[in-house]
This record gives C-alpha cells, structure tokens and sequence, in this order.
C-alpha cells in the first residue's frame, strides 16, 4: 500500500510563497497532486506543511492536509528525511498502514504519472533496498569541477584531475521531483543518496529544478514551448 508525501511550507528564502506561487494558471503544487492523482499509486495524497493557507488548498484540491508541522522542521534546515520520518510517527499513531511512501516535491510542473509510475515499478525490481528518484544526466566534465575558498583553488574530486573527459563516467543529477521509499528506508536511512538507490532517467527538457528565480523562469520558458 502506497501514500505519497508532499512538503510544502510557508516561508520560501529564493521565491516567496513558491509550493503555492501560480504557475501556469494554477498553483504550483496542484501539478503535483494532479500527477499522484492520475497515476492511482496511493491510498492516499498528503500535504505536509506548516501553513493553514496551504493545508485548506491542498484539502480543495483533493489532498489531504498534516498540519501544522513542527516548526523546528519548517525551517530552511529541515531535511526531507527528516520531515518524512516525523510524518510517519504521526500517521503510525492513527494507525493509518502503509508499505511506501513517495515523497513527491511541491514545485515540479512537469512531473507526471508516468514517472511515478516507472519509479515504483524500479521500487519493486529493487526491492526495497534503495531509493529511487527522478534524475538528469549532465556534463562529463563536471566531474572535474572545483570551487575557491579563500582565494586557493579546491578541486571537488581530484580523482579524476587527470582523466580524459571521454573517459569520465556518466554524470547524474538528482531532477527535483520524487523519492520513492518504502517505510522502513524512510525510517532507518540518513540519506536518500545510499549505493542501493536507482534513478528514472528524465530529458532536461522534462524537468526544472526550481530552487530561485532564475530556475523559475527557466521553468516558464519551457512551459511556454509545450
């Protein structure tokens, strides 16, 4: 039995009310509960936040509300395990079953049924061992990246310093839409980036990961296209 998870707090540093900010027409996450909708994985969708406002949105848009979350995990230093490992204490406690959990995040208008639908069909190849979560491939040479601090030069991996960028491994990057887990991944792991974890392979052009405004109007531009 599935349920899907979808964090959404009020206070947004880089975009001001973002999980509700329109997008398209709509509110941003009603793409969201519009794909767990239509892909007919959970018994149930959840909203996880910390505002009224957002609880009685996703309640109209056919979600159901966990409100309020602790405010110690509603900051800019909550982490999503973190949050979904608090969302599950209190659903245990009203005894409400469930084997997995799809953690879906509220800011992805372009996430649709079809990749939740390939992550849990991974999910269950896998067998729960690890996560599975939305990915895009990126440049080889990243992998050579390096960043400065005070004033030095800190190459990020010098393994691969001296390494032909056709011979560099492919590159991923997590995409910004969902972690599918089973329960007790959810419970007992720190990190959804474990050796066990598996992505679904998405085209840039099928995902934006809207962290600031520059990557909102990136978004836009591609909603445009479509």
């Amino acid at each position: 039995m599935n349920i899907a998870i979808i964090p959404a707090r009020k206070n947004s540093q880089r975009i001001k009310n973002k999980n509700i900010k329109n997008f398209n027409g709509k509110p941003i996450i009603y793409w969201s509960i519009l794909a767990a909708k239509k892909s007919k994985l959970f018994k149930d969708i959840y909203v996880s936040t910390d505002s009224k406002k957002i609880a009685n949105l996703a309640v109209k848009l056919g979600a159901k509300a966990l409100y309020p979350r602790s405010k110690k995990l509603s900051d800019a230093y909550a982490t999503i395990i973190d949050v979904i490992k608090y969302e599950i204490k209190l659903l245990e406690k009203k005894k409400i079953k469930f084997n997995n959990i799809c953690c879906i995040f509220a800011a992805a208008p372009f996430i649709k049924n079809s990749f939740l639908t390939d992550g849990f069909k991974l999910i269950k190849k896998n067998k729960f061992k690890g996560f599975v979560f939305a990915g895009n491939k990126i440049e080889k040479k990243n992998l050579r990246s390096f960043y400065l601090e005070n004033n030095k030069l800190h190459l990020i991996n010098s393994k691969y310093k001296d390494i032909r960028t056709q011979d560099l491994p492919n590159s991923y990057i997590d995409a910004g839409q969902f972690y599918w887990g089973s329960k007790s991944l959810w419970k007992n792991k720190k990190s959804i980036f474990t050796k066990d974890s598996s992505i679904v392979m998405l085209p840039r052009s099928k995902s934006v990961d809207i962290d600031n405004m520059k990557d909102w109007k990136e978004a836009k531009l591609y909603a445009k296209k479509k």
